[in-house]
């Protein structure tokens, strides 16, 4: 199926590099993921986005350009249920096979970011090299946990720094707080910043409003506003691992005390 005509995948091109978000599923948070938000509140902005829950996708990201194939995170698998984990089926549809994929670049090791790289038979990438900051794997080695698993079988599993240079202007950036070795991708023009924001709804009018997930919340919410400020000042495009659709790729500007989403 050609990616235009698919609806669980968005295209943006940056240099030489074509990115395809791929929804690999969806979920309603509960609102306990955000303690200290108040229902008045929450309600408000929810509403003000036309929602009445605090729905989330689970995007992961195909990158292809002249060197090969790129696979960023490989979405949930079977650890959501059937709402989630139809990344290697949206491949499949676009003509992708798990072994055309060269590299895995995981932006962190949450179970619903590594989830799909296991199959009942084991690795189901493995032809794939493994990337990741060097503190996402220090931090989930040895943990009895999908992220701990990874890093245990990953036969090239690759520790990078802040600002490594992946080759085709693609560079890792590191955006500490959600885990330790949380990061995002500069892309030219583009940056995936994966999980500093997990609902835009909540989260752009108050990027210091932390998620119970972030491992650190004080550096995740400094990450946060800092990342969202240099997006919005540089006019580059964004995505996120959880960013709504149908349109995956958009711009900043600043609103207020937070930010607001721009269409493309």
């Amino acid at each position: 199926m050609d990616d235009a005509l698919n609806p669980s995948v968005d295209r943006f091109v940056s240099g030489d590099v074509e990115v395809l978000c791929l929804t690999d599923g969806g979920k309603v948070l509960p609102p306990e993921i955000f303690p200290t938000l108040d229902a008045e509140t929450r309600g408000a902005r929810l509403q003000a986005w036309g929602l009445g829950d605090i729905d989330i996708a689970f995007n992961t990201y195909l990158l292809r350009h002249p060197g090969g194939i790129d696979l960023v995170d490989t979405g949930c698998g079977s650890l959501v249920g059937a709402d989630a984990g139809h990344t290697v089926r949206i491949m499949a549809e676009l003509g992708i096979a798990p072994d055309d994929v060269d590299r895995i670049i995981f932006t962190h090791l949450h179970g619903d970011h590594v989830g799909g790289a296991f199959g009942e038979g084991g690795l189901i990438f493995p032809q794939a090299e493994i990337l990741m900051h060097g503190a996402e794997a220090d931090h989930w080695r040895g943990k009895d946990a999908p992220g701990g698993r990874l890093v245990a079988e990953a036969k090239r599993l690759v520790p990078l720094d802040d600002g490594a240079d992946l080759g085709h202007g693609i560079r890792l950036w590191h955006l500490p707080g959600h885990t330790p070795g949380h990061s995002g991708l500069r892309i030219g023009g583009l940056v995936i910043v994966a999980d500093i924001v997990h609902s835009e709804a909540l989260q752009l009018p108050d990027p210091d409003l932390a998620p119970s997930y972030d491992v650190d919340p004080v550096q995740a919410a400094a990450t946060r506003r800092e990342a969202l400020s240099r997006v919005a000042a540089e006019g580059s495009v964004w995505s996120g691992c959880h960013m709504l659709g149908p349109r995956k790729f958009a711009r900043l500007t600043r609103d207020r005390g937070g930010f607001a989403r721009v269409p493309l």
